[in-house]
């Protein structure tokens, strides 16, 4: 009881478990699973504390069933640096993957819940000033995939260069491709040729299997181009496919890497 008389706010999870009646850890799932709302709003904090006088109600579709990990695509946009750290701090996740950021088309039907963005893993990574596709997953599967299968991995990119006037000539731009598709050693590494092909004067489409930061400025750089953009439109089999810059989406459950 309050110095006015007043009861106490109580801890959203004592209050549900009394009202349904449940236990306390089960109070706590429907909680931490966006099934409960007080005054119409979904709270997802079982610490949350409420009022008597507050509404709490449980989604009449409410289950206990485990929370399932998830896999988020990303657009990264140029500039965004990641964290040092081994997950994504939930802070960070809250701004890069807030619910009015989803990708309107997404189509896996997942509510989007706060526990999503916790825990949340970065497999292969770009660097601060590379753009496109970027994949953060909670899975464990997802991860050990993506690290032992990572030199086999194909990475499609679209690499914008300096201009140069003799990029004009068609003989120089044959013999940079020519130059992108032979062998290279980068940073003590044997690493793969690269597919390349022009898009315009001064964009290339390149596919490499493998994912070593500053692989493909090295090559460009070899190639006597200087890299001045770079954007990665797939990894693997999962494509950018009209993901706007800033945007997110779920990984459906059929799509594999």
């Amino acid at each position: 009881m309050s110095n006015t008389g007043r009861p106490e706010p109580q801890r959203l999870a004592k209050r549900l478990a009394a009202q349904l009646p449940c236990s306390r850890s089960d109070a706590e799932r429907y909680i931490a699973r966006g099934w409960v709302r007080v005054d119409g709003k979904v709270v997802e904090e079982p610490m949350e504390r409420v009022r008597d006088e507050q509404v709490v109600t449980l989604d009449p579709k409410a289950r206990l069933e485990s929370l399932a990990s998830v896999t988020l695509i990303w657009h990264k946009p140029a500039g965004h640096v990641l964290p040092d750290a081994p997950f994504l701090p939930d802070d960070v996740a809250a701004r890069w993957f807030a619910p009015d950021q989803r990708f309107p088309g997404d189509r896996s039907g997942v509510r989007p819940l706060k526990a999503h963005r916790h825990k949340l893993l970065a497999v292969a990574p770009l660097g601060e000033l590379a753009s496109g596709l970027m994949v953060f997953t909670q899975n464990p599967g997802v991860a050990r995939k993506m690290t032992e299968d990572a030199t086999q991995l194909e990475h499609e990119w679209l690499a914008e260069v300096a201009a140069d006037p003799a990029l004009e000539d068609e003989e120089r731009r044959d013999e940079v491709l020519r130059s992108l598709g032979k062998p290279a050693f980068f940073d003590g590494w044997a690493v793969p040729t690269a597919r390349a092909s022009w898009q315009s004067e001064l964009r290339l489409r390149l596919a490499i299997k493998g994912n070593r930061p500053g692989q493909v400025a090295h090559l460009c750089e070899r190639a006597g181009l200087q890299l001045t953009s770079l954007r990665r439109l797939r990894l693997g089999r999962i494509a950018l496919a009209g993901l706007p810059v800033g945007q997110w989406r779920y990984l459906m459950p059929y799509e594999r890497f």
